[in-house]
Formats: C-alpha cells, structure tokens, sequence
C-alpha cells in the first residue's frame, strides 16, 4: 500500500510507516534495500535485491546527496556496496 500524496509504504499488519535501509547480505555480502516494520520486525520484513536496481538507487541516492549537501555523506553508503 502506498498514500499518493507522501509515497510511503505502510506495513500490512499495523499501517505503520516501513523503514527502510540499504544492507547487505550476510554470507554473499551483495547490497540490497531492506523494508522492515519499525513497531516490530516480525510484522513485515522485505527484501529487493535485484541488483541493477539496487545500483540504480545507490547512483541517485549519491546523486541527490551531493546536489543538497556538496558531498556524498548524506546517505550511509560507499562504492564498495556496488561490488
């Protein structure tokens, strides 16, 4: 479920706002982003680790960051998550 207006992904069981991160896989250590229940994780947990789209949304993520601040720290990340 998505609101039209702000775009946020609710959690299915308490409509909840999802959090969501970028990690990594814990054995192939292969990015992805992950949309987890903030009020409790066993709620809903979900996984995208498609890769060229997890590449797509670092790229812009960067992008985006270094357009507002001047510098990439706006987003947790490093070019080592591409490889």
């Amino acid at each position: 479920m998505t609101k039209k207006n702000n775009q946020m992904v609710l959690c299915p069981i308490c409509n909840g706002n999802l959090k969501i991160t970028l990690a990594r896989g814990r054995k192939s250590g292969k990015p992805f982003i992950m949309f987890m229940c903030p009020e409790d994780g066993r709620h809903f947990r979900g996984f995208i680790t498609h890769r060229p789209f997890v590449e797509n949304v670092l790229k812009k993520a960067e992008a985006k960051g270094q357009s507002e601040n001047g510098n990439s720290k706006a987003i947790p990340t490093d070019n080592k998550l591409l490889r």
